[in-house]
């Protein structure tokens, strides 16, 4: 996986991202920008198989990230280190602007 970036600008969830979860040691750089408003956002990870047939985000079983990805209102950035197969940023409330994630992972195969 290189740089991605994820981005929600209503509340609801955004499109996931599908980490490479056969990186080892498996580390993920997060960094979340807050444009406007004052939000409050989630990270969210799924250990649901993302890429089986019939993979519907809708019914994954979605977890929030540790501290200080949940509920947070402002910028944030730190490690994502939970091996998963799919992340996501849900925003809960958003006056306006938008919630933008960067994504880097790193690791050796």
């Amino acid at each position: 996986m290189s740089v991605i970036k994820i981005s929600q600008t209503d509340p609801g969830s955004s499109a996931f991202i599908v980490p490479d979860y056969f990186i080892a040691p498996f580390n993920i750089g997060v960094q979340a920008v807050v444009t406007d408003g004052t939000p409050e956002y989630t990270i969210e990870y799924t250990l649901d198989d993302t890429q089986a047939d019939g993979f519907s985000a809708a019914s994954a079983k979605w977890n929030a990230a540790p501290s200080p990805f949940a509920g947070a209102t402002d910028d944030t950035a730190g490690s994502f280190t939970i091996p998963c197969r799919g992340i996501r940023v849900t925003v809960a409330a958003l006056t306006a602007g938008t919630v933008e994630v960067t994504l880097c992972q790193a690791g050796t195969r």
